[in-house]
């Protein structure tokens, strides 16, 4: 691969200070050659180099989606689609269930990912009754949107061993009915104790998984994400065998998840940073609570409505401490899911006593989600220089969820990107894919209009504008990895990918960027996809 591309008359935010606007860039070797005028771009440009006329079309640098799942999100491909819209109900669920049973032998798993229970005509969770009805002869798993709550059927607690007299497991809960049977509804692990019996993929799965995940992403303009959650040899192993082929379709950073893998990874020598840009080992990774929409993430208070439940631990405090002092003293940068404002102050808690113990200079330990904080938490996070990882995108999808369960006025600072900026944090950009779909541009839509799907505002003070929002989609989703100097700006001597929109942003309304599509994902300095309107 030659990796020779030159855009000529276009509107490029480079998101470089000593050269923030320019028309042309120059990638050779693919690396940026020369950022500037048509002219200038050209006179840098290799010899047969492939030009693309920009038309006025605006390209950024390519896009980081701090936290994602890329494999995850190439086998949702291949699952039922349980989002609403367009599925409504529980009848509308169950009914693709029972087409797709029709389709497959009696016995194979039938799964499917996206319900949200708040958006559904019943207001409730599915059951087990529910799909035994259209699915007695598969086991059948319907996983909630969050991923950290599932629906199963008889079959599938039958062979996950859950019954009625199956106690619930630490950091995870069993639902019953009022005579002591389980529902169906799994969370957090119990969800796990399911998926346990679901047949693991082979390495050739999770490669063709890895390439479906990875054309989603490219076609959304994304070059860079993080894989939240490496947990076994095989996921290793496919990564490696498709960046040695030079196939790994997106540049990754790999979240390993720590219980599962630390021990390995420490006994070689392998710690953040190993790696090239392509493939490169990243934060190990701990989940410290649960879901805002399971209500399951550790909260101060209540939930509304309900209030004997504060949410779950994943692990005892004390123990999360421990291992984040141990992964701090081998040399990692840790990440660790906290979505609910006890959690939050917990990782921060355990952040705040390892950098004592060991005061290395930074360390850029991160809050993956970072969802319910405070002006109190904020100074917390720019005091310890903590790296927040939100959902940008997830008040667009769950806005009315999230009111069900905390409320309006505990949303003041969910994802609140204005506040992260005022009070200097630097904060990157994420999907969580697929818990929301891969789209970058229904993420800045969000960050700058701070309203839902239905168009309903969620503290417009945290709204901010383009330049800001594509910052955090790209500065800051380097510096969270550590690749400031090699990515998230066009400038000379940058990996040369580049973001280039059907049109010219500055011309759409902030409410209206989530539909605009991608032009062409350039991935060093070769295109890697093209939209329909390029």
């Amino acid at each position: 691969m030659r990796g020779d591309v030159l855009l000529l008359n276009g509107r490029v935010i480079t998101m470089d200070p000593t050269n923030p606007a320019a028309t042309a860039v120059a990638i050779r070797s693919g690396v940026v050659a020369a950022v500037g005028d048509d002219v200038t771009a050209r006179s840098a440009a290799a010899p047969g180099s492939e030009t693309i006329d920009l038309a006025g079309r605006t390209a950024t640098p390519g896009f980081h989606d701090a936290h994602a799942h890329p494999m995850l999100v190439g086998f949702a491909l291949a699952d039922l689609d349980l989002a609403s819209p367009p599925h409504h109900s529980i009848v509308d669920l169950t009914g693709l269930v029972r087409a797709e049973t029709g389709r497959r032998p009696a016995g194979t798993w039938v799964i499917g990912r996206g319900y949200d229970q708040a958006r559904l005509a019943e207001g409730r969770h599915p059951t087990r009754h529910d799909l035994d009805a259209v699915s007695p002869d598969h086991p059948v798993m319907l996983i909630r949107a969050c991923h950290h709550i599932s629906v199963v059927n008889s079959r599938a607690l039958a062979l996950a061993g859950i019954g009625r007299d199956t106690p619930d497991p630490d950091g995870g809960t069993i639902d019953r009915d009022a005579a002591g049977e389980p529902t169906g509804v799994v969370r957090e692990l119990a969800h796990g104790m399911v998926q346990a019996a679901i047949p693991k993929p082979s390495v050739d799965d999770l490669k063709l998984a890895l390439r479906r995940g990875g054309e989603a992403f490219l076609a959304s303009g994304v070059t860079s994400t993080a894989e939240a959650g490496i947990s076994n040899p095989e996921q290793f192993r496919a990564y490696q065998e498709l960046w040695a082929a030079g196939e790994l379709p997106v540049r990754t950073y790999l979240m390993m998840m720590l219980d599962e893998t630390f021990d390995r990874l420490s006994g070689l020598g392998m710690t953040t940073g190993y790696g090239d840009d392509t493939l490169r080992i990243g934060p190990v990774k701990l989940f410290s609570d649960g879901s805002l929409g399971g209500r399951t993430a550790r909260m101060h208070r209540p939930y509304e409505g309900q209030d004997d439940n504060v949410g779950l631990w994943m692990m005892p405090p004390e123990e999360l401490k421990a291992k984040v002092l141990r992964a701090h003293r081998a040399g990692y940068q840790v990440g660790i899911h906290a979505i609910g404002d006890a959690a939050v102050d917990l990782v921060l808690d355990a952040y705040e006593a390892a950098m004592t113990d060991d005061p290395r200079p930074d360390p850029r330990h991160r809050i993956e989600h970072c969802s319910i904080i405070d002006e109190r938490i904020l100074a917390r996070i720019a005091r310890l220089g903590v790296v927040p990882v939100p959902g940008t995108s997830f008040l667009h999808a769950f806005r009315d969820v999230y009111v069900q369960s905390v409320g309006m006025d505990r949303l003041r600072y969910a994802y609140g990107m204005a506040s992260f900026a005022a009070h200097g944090i630097t904060a990157a950009a994420s999907t969580d894919a697929p818990v929301v779909p891969t789209s970058a541009t229904v993420g800045l839509q969000t960050m700058m209009t701070r309203r839902d799907r239905d168009g309903h505002e969620v503290w417009p003070e945290e709204r901010i504008g383009l330049e800001e929002a594509l910052r955090a989609y790209t500065v800051n989703g380097a510096y969270a990895s550590f690749q400031e100097r090699r990515k998230g700006t066009l400038a000379p001597g940058m990996l040369g990918d580049v973001t280039v929109f059907e049109t010219d942003l500055a011309g759409v309304a902030p409410r209206d960027i989530g539909g605009v599509g991608i032009a062409y994902t350039i991935l060093g300095g070769e295109v890697a996809h093209t939209g329909p309107h390029a």
